[in-house]
């Protein structure tokens, strides 16, 4: 369901299809006494015609999990940082473990997938007014723009976090009245904006204001948090864009999703609490007892990498029997980005736009649709430039808060200068500007924040980079300020020496 509902326990006359309705661009329904959910499930199991069907629309087949912990009590109190460990380890184990495989018993046409480690948006959030679903788009996209999440692609699934004491308004539902959790699609954008569908769960944090996980019969709020977790994500991968654009798999006599008919039905999962599903004839299904799909074992590829330039390398592999097609991923820290995806009879592939002198590493995915197995990394260090320019010298003569000045020296036969922008896990082409331009300004920083530029001469395929400037701005009290990268110069006009272009990051 686009959204999970457990009212309080004043509810549980409320009966099974009436209950649920359409409700602010998700789904919605209302809990009953599990004694009635029994009933209807028999119901079901004879009822031929009340089936799970596939309606065309897109699908995650193999997700790419990472929560996202939003509001600042998760970086500043120390449970809730404990807890976050917690939660990525669980969104590993549950996308690559027999919960997955029991969606492609069921012929869903999806499977295992990864997860990566969660990011805190420590942004200050009205515990009196609460957060609306737009607020949480938006803090998702900018996060995004700002290189903070894991890059979007068909199969990037954002599962958000809310901090304690804070509810999430949907339309005229609310999470201290009508659901636990909910999951839907926006348009959106990547970092570098190109147009794409965003995915994502929200799930708010048990407790006052919120529906208390006993009053919902979960033993502790954590086990709350991962049955309403593993319900979002079931019907987050087999129909993302409910209620946005074409469902995926669907029942329209029920008006429910494949986790909305199994509600009140839950199974242990490596010690975790998750929530039973249903099959296409409505019939439940549960982990417990779901052995891995024939199919589902992949050899992982053995990959090696070699730079071809400053700027690009060669990644070729061994080919694995079963693959369907291969993943490629640029490995920075703890943090994977998919730069792309390439037919199952590909053995190699060229990644262009690396950084010169920077040590890169690289992740190979084979995937079929039940199974991915992952490469080693790999890791290849890119020649620091090619010869034929000479390497500008920059300096910061002045900054602010959220500016910084960039001057670099002149260098002779370059056709122009690219400016480059690093934290340490992601790199960003600034722009370019032409010969004669010296200096630019780059505003929109971070306060308290320290970022590293680099300036590069080129002239055709020769270029000539400066060494990396750390910049580390003045602090000011500017609460929830996010860095926006900015990747390209447009309606740029001639320049003159020395000119100062205003450059946002």
């Amino acid at each position: 369901m686009g959204k999970w509902s457990f009212r309080c326990w004043r509810w549980l006359q409320t009966r099974f299809p009436s209950s649920r309705r359409r409700s602010g661009g998700r789904r919605a329904w209302r809990r009953e006494a599990l004694s009635v959910v029994a009933a209807q499930v028999e119901q079901l199991e004879s009822r031929a015609l009340l089936t799970v069907t596939y309606h065309g629309g897109a699908l995650l087949p193999h997700v790419e999990a990472q929560a996202v912990y939003l509001g600042a009590d998760w970086q500043n109190t120390s449970s809730l940082q404990t807890q976050t460990g917690q939660i990525d380890t669980y969104l590993a184990t549950l996308v690559n473990s027999p919960y997955m495989d029991m969606m492609a018993n069921a012929g869903y046409n999806v499977g295992r997938g990864t997860a990566s480690a969660g990011s805190v948006d420590s942004i200050t959030l009205n515990k009196t007014t609460g957060i609306t679903d737009a607020q949480i788009q938006a803090d998702i996209q900018a996060m995004i723009t700002a290189g903070k999440l894991q890059a979007p692609d068909a199969n990037r699934l954002y599962v958000v976090y809310v901090e304690p004491g804070v509810v999430v308004h949907l339309g005229s539902d609310a999470s201290n009245t009508t659901f636990l959790g909910y999951h839907g699609a926006f348009a959106g954008k990547t970092a570098s904006g190109t147009a794409m569908d965003i995915h994502y769960a929200v799930i708010p944090y048990p407790g006052a204001p919120n529906f208390s996980a006993s009053s919902q019969g979960f033993a502790s709020n954590f086990d709350e948090m991962t049955a309403v977790t593993s319900h979002e994500l079931a019907e987050a991968v087999t129909d993302p864009n409910v209620n946005y654009k074409a469902l995926g798999w669907y029942d329209d006599q029920l008006n429910g999703e494949i986790g909305d008919l199994a509600e009140g039905n839950y199974a242990n999962l490596n010690g975790y609490v998750v929530q039973d599903l249903v099959n296409k004839n409505d019939q439940l299904i549960s982990p417990a007892s779901t052995t891995p799909p024939p199919s589902s074992t992949l050899g992982a590829p053995v990959v090696t990498a070699k730079a071809v330039s400053a700027t690009v390398a060669q990644l070729s592999w061994t080919a694995v029997s079963g693959a369907q097609s291969y993943n490629v991923y640029l490995v920075v820290g703890s943090r994977s980005s998919l730069l792309g995806s390439v037919s199952g009879s590909s053995t190699s592939v060229q990644v262009t736009g690396l950084t010169p002198g920077f040590k890169e590493s690289f992740v190979v995915e084979a995937v079929n649709t039940s199974a991915v197995a992952d490469s080693a990394v790999v890791s290849v260090t890119m020649p620091n430039q090619a010869q034929g320019l000479a390497a500008p010298s920059v300096s910061v003569p002045s900054k602010t808060s959220t500016s910084a000045l960039l001057k670099w020296t002149a260098v002779a036969g370059a056709y122009g200068y690219r400016v480059y922008w690093t934290d340490g896990f992601q790199t960003r082409n600034l722009g370019t500007v032409g010969p004669l331009t010296t200096s630019v300004t780059v505003t929109n920083l971070s306060p308290g924040s320290t970022g590293w530029f680099r300036v590069e001469a080129y002239r055709s395929s020769l270029i000539g980079d400066s060494a990396w400037v750390a910049v580390t701005t003045p602090s000011a009290a500017r609460a929830g300020d996010l860095l926006t990268l900015w990747a390209s110069l447009s309606g740029q006009s001639t320049p003159t020496k020395h000119d100062s272009w205003q450059w946002p990051i």
